[in-house]
């Protein structure tokens, strides 16, 4: 496995709440990672404690085998990152903006941030104090993409903008970055961007992964269980690895994680009058995970 980010026990309180407990997480090169998790459950002070914005309270952040501690600088020369909320210089021009930006990355490429402005369709002699927020997103893509960085960070990089320029994002600029061989880390609260998108899925909740695994995987091995018994059936389903369930009269719905023949029995004989095996989406996936 080829290793680009790696994190272990890393913990992160705010006056006495803990945010992150002794958190473990790897990133592999080349891959688009999902992180997924419910307001307030940890996502962007993850975020902000690898991009070195705020110390974690102990535990490692290892970025290509080299520890990264508070105050480093260096690495983030190769890191793109795009925030909810970015803060610029309100007076510069967008192109006053972007040749700021220039001075930090070494691979800086001009020709994309110009061919960028027109996709987007900005003009850089406006000044920033004039952007709306969704334009102000958009530069911020211009400036992390044109940065051509070999880790990108997105942390809900699509709140604020527009429908087309959204689908542009998600369907075609996501992939162009990953022909580049860049790896992505992306947050979001809208679950339904990231189906299709991302290989690797992972989710935050009660502060540390509550599953971290292949996205094929993850989809291959859960299922919407639904029983149908001819009277009122069972009070509850006594089966391991149900992640939640409901009953309305005779009918009980399940998620039920790992899948596997052995429990595909043990449903078999409950003598349910009808047994009904479904896929999930991403975004029931996660609410069976943080339901």
């Amino acid at each position: 496995m080829d290793e680009l980010l790696t994190i272990r026990k890393l913990s992160k309180s705010f006056s006495r709440k803990a945010i992150l407990k002794n958190f473990d997480l790897t990133l592999e090169k080349g891959k688009v990672y999902g992180l997924l998790g419910k307001n307030g459950a940890g996502k962007t002070t993850l975020i902000r404690m690898i991009m070195g914005i705020i110390p974690q309270d102990s535990g490692e952040i290892i970025y290509k085998g080299q520890t990264v501690k508070f105050g480093d600088a260096a690495y983030k020369k190769e890191i793109g990152f795009i925030p909810e909320d970015s803060i610029y210089f309100s007076w510069m021009t967008i192109k006053e903006l972007l040749n700021f930006n220039s001075a930090f990355y070494p691979k800086w490429n001009k020709t994309k941030a110009e061919d960028y402005l027109d996709r987007l369709s900005l003009d850089n002699k406006v000044k920033i104090k004039h952007l709306s927020r969704g334009m102000k997103l958009k530069v911020g893509l211009i400036v992390a993409l044109a940065a051509e960085p070999e880790f990108l960070v997105l942390d809900d990089p699509t709140s604020g903008l527009d429908v087309p320029t959204r689908q542009d994002f998600l369907r075609d600029i996501i992939q162009e970055i990953l022909e580049g061989g860049t790896t992505i880390l992306f947050s979001s609260h809208l679950v339904h961007e990231l189906e299709g998108i991302i290989d690797k899925l992972g989710i935050l909740h009660d502060g540390h992964l509550a599953i971290e695994d292949e996205y094929a995987n993850v989809k291959k091995n859960i299922k919407k269980v639904l029983l149908v018994f001819e009277e009122s059936g069972p009070n509850t389903i006594g089966i391991d690895g149900i992640l939640s369930q409901k009953k309305e009269n005779n009918r009980f719905e399940l998620v039920v994680y790992p899948w596997n023949e052995r429990k595909h029995k043990e449903v078999q004989s409950l003598n349910a009058t009808h047994i009904e095996l479904d896929s999930l989406t991403l975004e029931e996936i996660f609410i069976g995970f943080v339901s």
